[in-house]
């Protein structure tokens, strides 16, 4: 399994626990189920508001955490020309580290590539700014793989 494989499973594994969260909330006419819980007490509109948020920040994390595994292959990966940029002395951005390989995957890839990465940098700083393309974290899963396989990054181990 890979290191974006193990974040996107963990990702689904939570979506799935969202889900049943949200099924028994419904079911759930006492709230027994939810005792020591932060949905203990509150109305099914609110258990269902503060879930779609919790989702929605869930993918976010995914997404900051899918795209900093993707830089840490542009710069340490064995075959990557990156691989002897010092990461503390002049280290590129990840905004230029990905048009190092601009030449090596296709055009739709690395367009992809740049808005995920422009997705995350405003998740990372505080959504402080218009919000970017939407991502969700399935297709930004898709998206790093295709970018790290085309480019001859892919790697097949779990740290």
């Amino acid at each position: 399994m890979t290191e974006l494989g193990a974040i996107r499973d963990a990702y689904q594994t939570l979506v799935d626990c969202h889900r049943v969260t949200a099924e028994l909330l419904r079911k759930s006419s006492k709230g027994s189920t939810f005792h020591e819980t932060i949905f203990l007490n509150l109305s099914l509109d609110e258990a269902k508001h503060l879930l779609a948020q919790a989702k929605a920040e869930l993918d976010d994390w995914a997404i900051v955490s899918m795209v900093s595994l993707f830089e840490r292959a542009l710069f340490k990966h064995d075959r990557s020309p990156l691989r002897s940029t010092p990461l503390r002395e002049g280290a590129e951005g990840l905004h230029n580290a990905i048009k190092r390989f601009k030449k090596r995957v296709s055009p739709r890839a690395y367009e992809d590539v740049e808005r995920l990465c422009r997705y995350r940098d405003w998740v990372a700083h505080g959504k402080r700014w218009k919000k970017p393309a939407h991502a969700d974290p399935v297709s930004a899963y898709q998206r790093l793989a295709d970018f790290l396989t085309q480019a001859g990054l892919e790697t097949k181990t779990h740290v």
